[in-house]
């Protein structure tokens, strides 16, 4: 049987570029080579494809003589341009097969606004929030501290619309905080939402599409060790976060995160796989975070973890996703 080509894509100039590397790694060393020819591609800061091949790195042109130098694509890149649509876009165009959620998809599910519309018009239960942009928060900043403290209220989480990995991410306690946190965030970050602190526990769960079936993993609930919430330091440091998959609640929650998280996949028009993080708050209602599109794959990752749990070895559960994809 001929092996299938497979380029594992990492890099890009997202501020995730880090942690693309090792989730790169990881899919590159358990693909299994009996039935794949691997190699890894990276994407340069500045947008250009190279692969290394015998220690000497060549140029990929996907657009013209390296078109058909892969059967498919296996995106690694975590943020944007990997995740947003942006590149599964280029492929499309180039009719080059990818893994993963297409192009509307991976847009929808990467920027927090869009896809909370989605929940809400399908019924799914997502925390109070307000948007602004850099401009509105310029000109328009007594208004919108109103809105959050009649809207959302305190704390209240602030976060960058369009980033994965929690980068960004701030808790504020009062205006004060609030406004000295938006001050400083929304230089890097031109688009903000403020939403409403649930207190509860955290919890995420993936879903794994086998022979054209969605399946959804074992949940898990998420101890963060490094910080107050599950933010970038206890997701990527050794030790940052205790992982009890799956997830201790009772029987029925872990039904409902299940359903919770098939039904946002679907509402989203994912493909292949995704996770979606939820909070089971201490209200005993469960609350939609967000929904990822390309799940960290990683030693720390809470995908392959609960694929394992569910009787799916990592090399397994890359074949599913290829499989998926083809």
């Amino acid at each position: 049987m001929k092996k299938l080509k497979i380029a594992v894509l990492v890099g890009g100039p997202s501020l995730e570029r880090e942690v693309s590397f090792v989730t790169g790694k990881a899919i590159f060393d358990n693909l299994d080579r009996k039935k794949y020819t691997v190699s890894l591609v990276e994407m340069t800061k500045e947008g250009h494809f190279f692969v290394t091949e015998n220690k000497v790195k060549k140029v990929i042109d996907f657009q013209n003589k390296d078109k058909n130098k892969f059967d498919l694509i296996f995106i690694a890149m975590h943020g944007t341009p990997g995740e947003d649509g942006t590149i599964q876009g280029m492929f499309e165009v180039l009719k080059i097969k990818y893994t993963g959620p297409n192009t509307l998809s991976s847009a929808l599910c990467m920027n927090k606004i869009y896809s909370a519309q989605i929940y809400f018009a399908n019924g799914l239960p997502y925390p109070d929030f307000i948007n602004f942009k850099k401009d509105g928060w310029k000109n328009s900043k007594e208004k919108i501290l109103d809105d959050v403290n009649k809207k959302i209220g305190y704390p209240a989480v602030i976060k960058p619309v369009d980033q994965g990995s929690a980068v960004g991410v701030s808790v504020v306690r009062n205006k004060e905080e609030l406004k000295n946190t938006v001050d400083k965030t929304i230089k890097k970050f031109p688009w903000l939402i403020a939403q409403k602190f649930i207190k509860g526990q955290e919890a995420t769960c993936g879903v794994i599409e086998i022979d054209g079936k969605l399946f959804p993993l074992p949940p898990t609930r998420i101890l963060p060790r490094l910080g107050k919430f599950y933010d970038y330091k206890s997701k990527y440091k050794k030790g940052g976060s205790t992982h009890i998959c799956p997830a201790d609640f009772s029987p029925e929650v872990n039904l409902a995160i299940q359903d919770l998280t098939l039904k946002a996949h679907i509402a989203l028009g994912c493909r292949g796989m995704s996770r979606t993080d939820i909070f089971v708050g201490d209200d005993k209602k469960l609350y939609i975070l967000e929904t990822n599109t390309i799940p960290g794959m990683t030693p720390t990752s809470l995908f392959p973890e609960a694929a394992a749990k569910a009787g799916i070895d990592f090399s397994r559960m890359l074949d599913l996703i290829i499989k998926s994809s083809l």
